[in-house]
């Protein structure tokens, strides 16, 4: 029983790229602990990016009773529970609920054919797509849901639910399927404006029983969704009945943690990717940006997004490859690897004495929408050195958000400053780099883990604490600084902006086509590895058992 007497609590869950994060708040948006559990990330293949369902259960139990034990909070406290994960990740379960194969993740983009059918097609769905003058981007939800259907038939047939990740998440709490809204808009061309989900274009598509495998019920972020069903609840070391909210995409969490909910500012999310966000009054649509987005996150809004595939992660490529030094050194008591190159790198100006880094590692999602954008170092001489790389991958990031910028501009959106939050806030010099380069004021906010704070928002609007999430920001969002752009250095980069924007273009159709002639290679590579282990096979009649071990390892890779 939760008695009236006891300080209520709110529970966020944010479901990551690199891993499951619990976040327990009071309503003042005081935390009271956290905890993360990491998750593997599989990559089968170049482009691909998979991770393992149940590993994210597992993650988010370990997390739950990790923050219970550190916080000393009765689970009877926590009086709402919400919770946000990773978009565009698609997720197949049986009737059961237990999933069919990995999840295939949001920066995958193995389904770039299959977006390019979307592109061919003249339909409303195509707004968001930059007006219909843009690609479709094969990370949506909707081509990987084609993909699977035309190359993995089998799965597709015994699903019984194709779900986002943050569905699958409500299902698992609750029991309940449902559609979260946020999912449904940005990521699945819903649009109420016209009506809703676009079934004849998904059936032009051929994958109009695609909405036979999806829930009919669809809630907006913080309506209510159900209650901890007592088989999550047990396992979750938490009570039975305890209300959930509806959940959405981790980016849009973000927005509500950080309170920008209303027209005016815009968030920036940094982290392995970087998400770009605002809301609008009025429709805006324009070539290299996403949306506007109807009802994403307030009912009667547009949402509008350009965004980073990658960005802090391919810092930590650099720090994996060029500098294990200081990794290994760091795990024996020395210091972070970022503060040894921060400090190295802090005298270099602007434009990195001529080295420009394009952060495309995992392509590009806007303003190209361009799954075939690969990263790229240019401008290198025998006089520079590992942290001159570093620098210029930081700048990377920053300029790549100024052009999307440029872009929102160009559509008629002109920001006048920006909130951030996530993993950039760790590095000073990084973050006023960013001012820097935008020339834009940014604040800061004292949580920097928006997401969390933001599901744990959502909680307490199921709980019943407040009336809307904008009641709830102004009660829990609080900030810590402002960061104030120079505006000599602010002049000196847009050369080195303009430069970032002009080398794309200029070597697209090389990048185009090493792509297209790696993904060749490996096609083939795999083909004959297939092939030979298939001979070896037949080779255990003779007595040759290495085959069956080849066998084995096939079967645990999806088979022949």
């Amino acid at each position: 029983m939760r008695s009236d007497t006891m300080t209520q609590v709110y529970m966020g869950i944010d479901l990551g790229t690199g891993g499951c994060r619990v976040g327990l708040f009071d309503d003042r948006g005081r935390p009271l602990a956290f905890h993360n559990t990491p998750v593997t990330a599989i990559h089968p293949h170049p482009s691909w990016v998979e991770q393992d369902v149940d590993e994210w259960w597992r993650a988010l139990v370990a997390s739950t009773r990790a923050a219970l034990a550190r916080s000393g909070i009765d689970p009877a406290q926590i009086a709402g529970i919400g919770f946000d994960a990773t978009s565009a990740t698609l997720v197949a379960l049986d009737g059961a609920g237990k999933p069919l194969r990995n999840a295939i993740m949001w920066a995958d983009v193995r389904a770039s054919e299959q977006a390019g059918r979307a592109s061919e097609i003249d339909h409303w769905a195509r707004l968001y797509n930059g007006e219909g003058k843009d690609p479709a981007s094969a990370e949506w939800f909707v081509f990987k849901a084609m993909w699977l259907k035309e190359n993995e038939p089998d799965v597709w047939a015994r699903s019984a639910w194709i779900l986002d990740a943050p569905d699958w998440m409500g299902l698992r709490l609750t029991g309940r399927p449902a559609v979260n809204l946020c999912s449904a808009s940005l990521k699945m061309y819903h649009n109420n404006d016209h009506g809703g989900f676009p079934v004849d274009f998904y059936e032009r598509l051929g994958v109009g029983d695609l909405m036979d495998k999806m829930p009919s019920q669809v809630n907006a972020m913080g309506e209510p969704l159900g209650t901890l069903s007592p088989e999550a609840a047990e396992e979750l070391g938490l009570v039975a009945g305890t209300p959930v909210a509806q959940g959405g995409i981790d980016a849009e969490a973000g927005m509500i943690g950080m309170n920008v909910l209303a027209p005016g500012r815009m968030a920036l999310i940094t982290g392995s990717s970087n998400c770009l966000l605002a809301q609008s009054a009025i429709p805006l649509y324009g070539a290299g940006m996403f949306g506007a987005h109807t009802a994403a996150l307030v009912r009667g809004q547009y949402t509008i997004e350009a965004s980073q595939a990658s960005t802090g992660s391919v810092i930590r490529w650099f720090l994996e490859n060029s500098a294990k030094d200081l990794v290994e050194a760091a795990k024996t008591g020395g210091p972070s690897p970022y503060e040894v190159l921060n400090e190295a790198s802090k005298d270099i100006p602007p434009g990195s004495d001529g080295v420009l880094v394009l952060e495309y590692f995992q392509g590009n999602r806007s303003p190209y929408t361009d799954a075939k954008a690969r990263g790229t170092i240019t401008g290198l001489t025998l006089s520079h050195r590992r942290e001159h790389i570093y620098h210029a991958i930081q700048e990377a990031t920053c300029y790549g958000l100024e052009l999307n910028l440029r872009t929102m501009r160009a559509a008629g959106y002109e920001p006048r400053a920006i909130t951030a939050c996530g993993g950039a806030l760790s590095s000073p010099e990084w973050l006023k780099m960013h001012a820097d380069v935008t020339g834009l004021e940014i604040t800061v906010t004292e949580i920097q883990d928006a997401p969390t704070l933001g599901s744990a928002m959502m909680g307490a609007l199921a709980a019943g604490r407040f009336a809307d999430l904008q009641e709830a920001a102004d009660a829990m969002v609080h900030y810590s600084a402002v960061i104030k752009p120079d505006p000599a250095r602010h002049e000196e980069y847009r050369y080195w902006v303009d430069e970032y924007a002009a080398l794309f273009p200029a070597i697209r159709d090389i990048q185009h086509r090493t792509a297209e002639r790696a993904e060749k290679s490996h096609k083939a590579g795999a083909e004959e590895q297939r092939d030979e282990a298939k001979a070896r096979i037949s080779g255990t009649v003779d007595g040759d058992t290495t085959g069956l071990a080849d066998f084995t390892t096939m079967l645990g890779d999806g088979g022949l």
